[in-house]
């Protein structure tokens, strides 16, 4: 008979991976798929918090330590200890710092879900799955990541590597950063720019070479050299790709002030070029008035083609040329299928 047996950590990160799978672009994003995210991330955060209180010691996951017996652990059959209890034997006993309100809000909602009714605003359900999710995340990463097998940690990055790619829950750990944030740029001490692994507005270069860059979303963190090598080997590999596609076209990479070798091209999501910034000495350029012409015209090309009606294609011609112009474009696209027709 085929049996399926799985550990406390093992359970928790299953229910911890479906719990994110609504803040997949790919997945169904629903109001059901995010009430079971609600049920499944406290089971998950519930399940991950006794493996720790359990490897302090297996009767402190019991409610009633004094009835903890090696049987009734290894059958299940007994009452776990509650969470507020829980909580406190972590902080008392394991010595773990726990921020427990999101969790005890995400509680909440899912008891209104499983036991009776809920009337909440999607938004607002989202909000606390991030905050609970973010708790989560810092917690596996202080206290199990460690004793985490290979195939674990695997399946946790997948889960921050969605969470983090997740708009509601990469707004809410830059307001929690917002003033070391702000405090970097007013003291002109590094700058902020693209995460090369969330993609985030949110990665810090400080101009210190020997503080590491650092990301306010996914944590990430690079040697400065480290982090340079890698945006050059990606513009590399971007530069071999154009000579089939040519979609990569090459710019100076130094630095008019420091004279360094430093300068760095940042995109937005549409790989237009947003600014120049120097890792050396930090100073920031923006685009010339050509680049910004050019990414202007391929903007308006792009809304061109996603047009989906004559009255909305006709609106965007008018933004850039003259009803002549328009009418040669109509002409000459006529001729060119009545000639296509002929052949």
């Amino acid at each position: 008979m085929t049996k399926t047996k799985l550990n406390l950590l093992d359970n928790g990160l299953d229910y911890v991976y479906e719990a994110v799978k609504p803040m997949s672009v790919a997945h169904d994003h629903s109001r059901h798929s995010w009430k079971y995210s609600v049920l499944h991330l406290y089971s998950g955060i519930e399940l991950l918090l006794k493996e720790k209180l359990k490897r302090e010691h297996w009767s402190l996951i019991f409610q009633d330590v004094s009835s903890a017996n090696p049987q009734n652990l290894e059958n299940g059959d007994f009452i776990s200890v509650y969470h507020d209890e829980l909580a406190k034997r972590l902080r008392d006993i394991a010595n773990v710092t726990i921020d427990d309100k999101p969790i005890k809000k995400l509680r909440d909602l899912r008891n209104r879900f499983e036991h009776f009714e809920a009337n909440i605003a999607l938004d607002e359900c989202q909000e606390l799955i991030s905050a609970a999710l973010d708790e989560i995340i810092k917690f596996y990463e202080n206290n199990l990541s460690k004793v985490s097998t290979d195939e674990q940690l695997e399946k946790f990055n997948v889960i921050k590597s969605i969470a983090t790619r997740f708009e509601v829950y990469r707004k809410q750990r830059l307001r929690k950063f917002k003033e070391a944030i702000r405090g970097i740029t007013v003291a002109n001490s590094g700058v902020i720019v693209f995460c090369p692994d969330c993609d985030s507005l949110s990665f810090a270069v400080f101009k210190d070479t020997g503080k590491a860059c650092k990301c306010f979303v996914c944590d990430k963190e690079y040697k400065k050299d480290d982090y340079l090598k890698t945006i050059r080997e990606h513009e590399e590999y971007l530069s071999e790709e154009s000579l089939f596609s040519d979609s990569y076209e090459s710019y100076d990479t130094l630095c008019p002030f420091c004279r360094e070798e430093t300068r760095v091209r940042y995109y937005d999501s549409n790989y237009a070029t947003l600014f120049y910034c120097c890792l050396n000495c930090l100073n920031r350029e923006e685009p010339s008035i050509e680049e910004k012409a050019d990414i202007d015209f391929e903007v308006w090309l792009e809304s061109l083609e996603k047009a989906r009606t004559v009255e909305e294609t006709l609106r965007l011609l008018r933004e850039r040329l003259t009803p002549k112009e328009i009418v040669d474009i109509f002409r000459e696209s006529k001729e060119s299928k009545a000639k296509s027709g002929e052949d």
